[in-house]
């Protein structure tokens, strides 16, 4: 049987939709097989249109992931940073982020707050993934959670990568839903989840762990711990990226690798 979301919780959130078809809903398949990137030239990052304090809210105030349990809280310096890091290699989360390079002990951190249905993040995104193979054993390249209030579709997306997560397939999943943003960010949430369950059954994920871990609330927790922790170390739109938990404001969605390699390493102290 499907662990759903606390009920209040999921209103809260503005998923109740999603939840209660996910419990109900059979063999449902993605109703658009159409693909649409965000490719704008606009430098400017996605802000959310009120106030912060309309972030994702739960209940439960810890977090769980792939590679363990994680928390929202921690310093924020590059000495914390290094330790609250426990993931081991590419594509395990810890308490600084899902890790695109191999986690090094005591290298600065930079991570990237994203939005899936922010098509700035979907312009950053590839970008980003080639800078983590250039810093590669310099700093540890993360992504965090970072739905804003203004996109309403945008919680459902980062459980849905959360939940592909859990089974190798946080990549792929991301991706797949930047490819799609002009197929779901307008999607009522009660045909949202067939949408995303489709997605989920062209990456081949076990359809009935997917389900389970989208309507656990520790999936849910990790996206608003995610939240609260860009929020106070003032995060304010996305794609939005923080060195040592320190946000830049000179890199953004149309800046070039090669200059967000050097900004980055700028920030850290290490050019």
């Amino acid at each position: 049987m499907t662990s759903m979301l606390n009920r209040r919780t999921a209103l809260s959130l503005g998923v109740p939709a999603l939840a209660v078809v996910l419990s109900a809903c059979g063999n449902a398949t993605s109703n658009s097989g159409s693909s649409a990137s965000a490719s704008g030239s606009s430098s400017s990052n996605a802000s959310p249109s009120g106030s912060a304090s309309s972030a994702p809210s739960g209940d439960a105030s810890g977090s769980a992931s792939a590679g363990g349990e994680a928390s929202a809280s921690g310093s924020a310096s590059a000495s914390g940073d290094s330790a609250k890091m426990t993931a081991t290699k590419v594509g395990e989360r810890d308490d600084v982020g899902y890790h695109l390079n191999t986690p090094k002990q005591g290298a600065p951190t930079v991570t990237l707050y994203t939005d899936y249905q922010c098509p700035y993040c979907a312009k950053a995104e590839p970008t980003y993934e080639k800078v983590a193979k250039d810093l590669e054993g310099t700093m540890n390249v993360t992504v965090r959670n970072m739905p804003l209030p203004a996109h309403k579709n945008a919680v459902p997306a980062a459980l849905t990568v959360q939940a592909a997560e859990l089974q190798g397939k946080h990549l792929e999943m991301a991706n797949k839903l930047f490819e799609t943003q002009d197929s779901w960010k307008d999607v009522s949430q009660t045909d949202l989840a067939g949408v995303f369950i489709g997605y989920a059954q062209e990456l081949g994920l076990d359809e009935e762990k997917f389900r389970d871990d989208l309507g656990d609330s520790k999936t849910l927790d990790l996206i608003k711990g995610d939240f609260e922790y860009g929020r106070k170390i003032g995060v304010a739109g996305t794609p939005q990226f923080a060195v040592n938990d320190k946000v830049l404001k000179n890199v953004d969605s149309s800046t070039s690798a090669e200059d967000m390699v050097k900004e980055f390493k700028k920030a850290a102290g290490l050019s």
